[in-house]
């Protein structure tokens, strides 16, 4: 009876045995696929991390880039009459197109401020169709044409929101350009914008 008692015991203790190396064989096998999955994932990351400038100019050879207008022909002709306007009305401002809004409106530094961070971010990276600047390089105005093909997303009208209240807070007046607006109309548009900034700069 001992000797089967015993038999039984030895016949446990060698299943036991048996069951957890095998256990432990399944773990291991697991966390080393999981290791090769996470190897795999930082190697993805690491080779689409779009930061890195090495992968910039590999995604850029492996493509074929051509020239467009950076301006539509609609807008082209707006261009003109602010250029044009220029150099009658106001010779020491210049212009350019296509401006982010982050490039020449800031919030106040503040790094721990989340708040600044948001406000910056919910604008930076938008457009200004032109921005007009003085002889010092201040932002003088903002234009804004509203061509065909101003709402061809869904969210024109939200961004352009966003827009008109960073401008607003910053104190840089908007000149918003209906489409087919002619040359005379945005010379007079332009002007009378621009009186009126100067009035409110002189009144404070």
């Amino acid at each position: 009876m001992e000797k089967m008692i015993i038999l039984l015991a030895i016949g446990y203790a060698i299943g036991f045995y048996v069951r957890d190396r095998r256990a432990k064989e399944v773990v291991a096998k697991q966390a080393a696929v999981r290791q090769q999955e996470d190897e795999r994932r930082r190697q993805y990351r690491q080779e689409h991390d779009l930061s890195d400038p090495q992968n910039q100019l590999r995604f850029i050879d492996e493509c074929s880039l051509k020239a467009v207008p950076s301006v539509n022909r609609e807008a082209v002709r707006v261009l003109y009459a602010i250029d044009e306007w220029i150099k009658v009305c106001q010779p020491d401002w210049r212009f350019a197109f296509e401006v982010a809004m982050g490039s020449f409106i800031k919030t106040p530094y503040a790094p721990d401020d989340q708040r600044q961070k948001r406000a910056f971010n919910s604008y930076s990276g938008k457009r200004v169709d032109f921005l007009l600047i003085d002889r010092f390089g201040n932002p003088v105005l903002v234009v804004e044409y509203n061509g065909s093909g101003h709402d061809l997303s869904g969210d024109a009208d939200a961004r352009m929101a966003v827009k008109r209240l960073a401008l607003q807070k910053a104190g840089i007046p908007l000149l918003e350009i209906p489409e087919r607006m002619g040359k005379p109309d945005i010379f007079a548009a332009l002007s009378e914008k621009t009186v009126m900034f100067e009035a409110e700069k002189r009144t404070g």
